[in-house]
C-alpha cells in the first residue's frame, strides 16, 4: 500500500517518536523510509554582506550543520531499531512545510508520518503550524502521530 514514506524529523525526541511509528510502517508494508531533516535560512546572502559575515564562514558553519544533522539522524534510526531499513536521509534549507511538501512530490511519496504535539495556541492559530499546512496542501496521506507532554 505505501511504497515510499516520508518522515521529516527536526532531530528532537518528539520527531523521534513518529520515527518509530514510521519505522514500524515501513516494515510492515515493505517500504522504503525518507528522513527530512530542514533549516530555516537564518541569514540570506544580503544579509551576510551587511553584517560583514564571511560568506566562506557561513559555508563552513553548513556544511559542519549538515554533518552533525546526518549524524543525529543516523542515531535516530538506530535508536528505534530500523537499521534494517531502506533509509535515506535528506538535508534542506527553507520553510518546513514548503519543502516537506516539495520532497514529497519529488520523491512521489505516499505517506507522510510526523509529529505533532497538538497545542492550538495563538501564534498558531494565526500562522499555522507545520504540520497543519502539511495536512492541508500535501497530495499524498498525512499520518500524524500524536506526542503528550
Amino acid at each position: 500500500m505505501f511504497k515510499k514514506i516520508l518522515c521529516p524529523v527536526d532531530l528532537s525526541q518528539k520527531s523521534s517518536i513518529a520515527l518509530g511509528k514510521a519505522a514500524e510502517l515501513a516494515r510492515l508494508f515493505g517500504s522504503s523510509l525518507t528522513l527530512l531533516n530542514v533549516h530555516e535560512e537564518f541569514m540570506n546572502h544580503h544579509e551576510m554582506i551587511m553584517l560583514r559575515v564571511s560568506e566562506q564562514h557561513f559555508e563552513e558553519l553548513q556544511k559542519r550543520r549538515a554533518v552533525a544533522s546526518k549524524q543525529k539522524m543516523r542515531e535516530m534510526i538506530a535508536e528505534v531499531d530500523a537499521g534494517d531499513l531502506r533509509v535515506e536521509y535528506l538535508l534542506r534549507e527553507g520553510k518546513p512545510h514548503r519543502e516537506i511538501i516539495q520532497i514529497a512530490d519529488e520523491i512521489q511519496a505516499d505517506l507522510i508520518v510526523m509529529a505533532t504535539d497538538g497545542r492550538s495556541n495563538l501564534g498558531e492559530w494565526v500562522l499555522g503550524s507545520n504540520t497543519e499546512r502539511v495536512v492541508h496542501h500535501a497530495k499524498c496521506s498525512v499520518l500524524t502521530v500524536r506526542i503528550r507532554k
